[in-house]
């Protein structure tokens, strides 16, 4: 087989990488010849590809006449079988003039673009819409492969042979990386606001990429604390993340590496092919994902590690919720595609999995108790606008802030289910104050406006529920003079207007310190 792969090493060296394991499995299995046409660019890249046996390699400027031109060129003299084509600069347009010369053409991409090729290969995982993504983007000839059962990750992370294990007993091993490229600055912001009694029990590893920016920042981090370890664009990072207690750092390649392992994580997005729905992250087994990452969210996750930390047994416990799952074996998937060979995949099960139901409301709904995965759900109602503006606090929360609160907090939440699929949230929260037992809670819908039938037996149930484990606990709770739909059914459960000059006024002001003349200060007595 005669190979010539026109691979992007622009941003970084994640797509070469990726590619680079194929071609391995490739040439072990048919010995092919193989010319490579790249990216002109400063970084050296001979040691990320120096495994490969290359007839040749080209560089060229993106997207050029020359570009073009010198891939025609080495395919026609090169006698290729197949081009293999793996660049977000490169388009339809490109692509077309490939298939002109009458190679076989296999893509990889994960934007969701027309494509005219032989073979389509996106590792992305949208949900239910994975298997739709090119739907009327690419010609009848066009074969997909979608999913992370095609993800190209390197030998070591497949499931066969590795598993994620932590080698200190001691510390705390932090892996932190942006990948092939990303501004490493932020990362001195982050460990900058670590507690200094805490770094005595974190030990962190930083990746430098290639491409990376403000290199001499991680290299200054590392002359100021000693337990920092710096890896300057390593050939691979398998080793690291099987002895990686917490992985921080962007979501590329390592979505499905970290899947792959069950490493736990926290990830966020510095790119755009790095933007991920939460709901399909979770899918993965990943719950702990921020949009963005700017300077102040460094500072507080730094300051709030500790946190963390603490709460790691629950994040990797996380891990396990996956219903999809990456085995690490793509790239002899697409290997024995692209050599007409057979092949299999994983099997996913997107079934309901059984709740632990705690009380049955009516024959179709049901409470549970809210689990570490509800975690993304439970924020996402909570600011919906029809929520949120009835809230002393009106703001949306920030995924971080939220984060760092669930772990830490003392509230008692549970769900309102419909078939496994969430109605609305309820918590309420115990406080001894004045030698008094005290509840306050509230609840929010999780989709559209809940029935007053369905909430008024969710506050029957909270309220039965509350007065066996606290008899002599009286609620208190305060309402938006606006929302008339929750006042008229406080009234309705027995709620009565707390009196100014009562202690439980008082301690009402306590708890919710934000309740201005805006909301109306209610309490309920199960003794009265």
């Amino acid at each position: 087989m005669n190979i010539v792969a026109r691979v992007s090493t622009c941003l970084g060296i994640g797509h070469l990488m990726r590619i680079k394991w194929l071609l391995l499995e490739l040439q072990s299995n048919t010995q092919a010849s193989l010319t490579l046409v790249l990216d002109i660019q400063k970084a050296d890249i001979a040691p990320f590809i120096q495994e490969l046996i290359c007839d040749d390699i080209h560089f060229v400027k993106t997207a050029s006449k020359q570009d073009i031109a010198t891939l025609l060129s080495v395919i026609k003299t090169s006698n290729a079988d197949l081009v293999i084509l793996d660049h977000y600069d490169l388009d339809i347009e490109y692509e077309k003039q490939i298939g002109s010369v009458g190679a076989k053409l296999a893509v990889f991409d994960d934007l969701g673009r027309d494509h005219d090729c032989d073979f389509l290969f996106d590792a992305k995982w949208v949900g239910e819409l994975t298997h739709k993504r090119y739907d009327k983007k690419s010609p009848v000839k066009t074969r997909h492969f979608l999913g992370p059962d095609f993800s190209l990750l390197a030998p070591p992370f497949s499931q066969t042979l590795n598993t994620h294990v932590s080698q200190s007993k001691n510390k705390t091993n932090i892996l932190c990386s942006l990948g092939g490229g990303g501004d490493l600055s932020i990362f001195a912001s982050l460990v900058n606001s670590v507690p200094n009694e805490l770094h005595s029990q974190i030990q962190f590893t930083f990746v430098v990429g290639p491409k990376a920016e403000n290199k001499q920042v991680i290299t200054r981090l590392g002359e100021k604390f000693k337990n920092i370890t710096i890896l300057c664009s390593p050939l691979s990072i398998a080793n690291e993340y099987r002895n990686t207690d917490l992985f921080i750092g962007a979501l590329g390649t390592s979505l499905y590496e970290l899947a792959a392992l069950k490493v736990p994580a926290i990830t966020f997005s510095i790119a755009a092919n790095q933007e991920n729905d939460i709901t399909h992250l979770q899918q993965l087994g990943h719950f702990l994902h921020l949009d963005e990452f700017t300077d102040s969210q460094a500072c507080l996750l730094g300051a709030q590690l500790g946190g963390f930390i603490c709460c790691l047994p629950r994040i990797k416990k996380l891990r396990h919720n996956a219903i999809v799952t990456v085995d690490g074996l793509g790239v002899k998937r697409v290997a024995a595609i692209l050599q007409a060979q057979e092949f299999d995949v994983t099997d996913i099960s997107s079934q309901v999995r059984d709740a632990n139901h705690i009380a049955q409301l009516t024959t179709q709904y049901a409470v549970r108790e809210v689990e570490d995965s509800d975690v993304n759900n439970y924020l996402i109602a909570r600011n919906l606008p029809s929520n949120s503006q009835k809230m002393t606090i009106n703001a949306d929360i920030p995924r971080l802030e939220h984060y760092l609160w669930w772990f830490r907090s003392e509230r008692k939440s549970y769900v309102v289910e419909k078939i496994g699929i969430p109605a609305m949230y309820v918590w309420h929260q115990y406080v001894s104050a004045n030698s008094h037992d005290y509840l306050y809670g509230g609840w929010f819908t999780a989709r559209n406006d809940v029935p007053f039938n369905l909430a008024m037996l969710t506050l029957q149930w909270q309220l039965d529920f509350c007065k066996v484990s606290h008899p002599n606990a009286i609620w208190l709770a305060v309402i938006h003079k606006d929302n008339k739909f929750v006042n008229l059914l406080n009234k309705y459960m027995g709620f009565v207007s707390t009196p100014i000059d009562s202690v439980e006024y008082t301690t009402t002001q306590q708890l919710f310190p934000l309740a201005d003349e805006q909301f109306n200060f209610v309490m309920w007595d199960p003794n009265a």
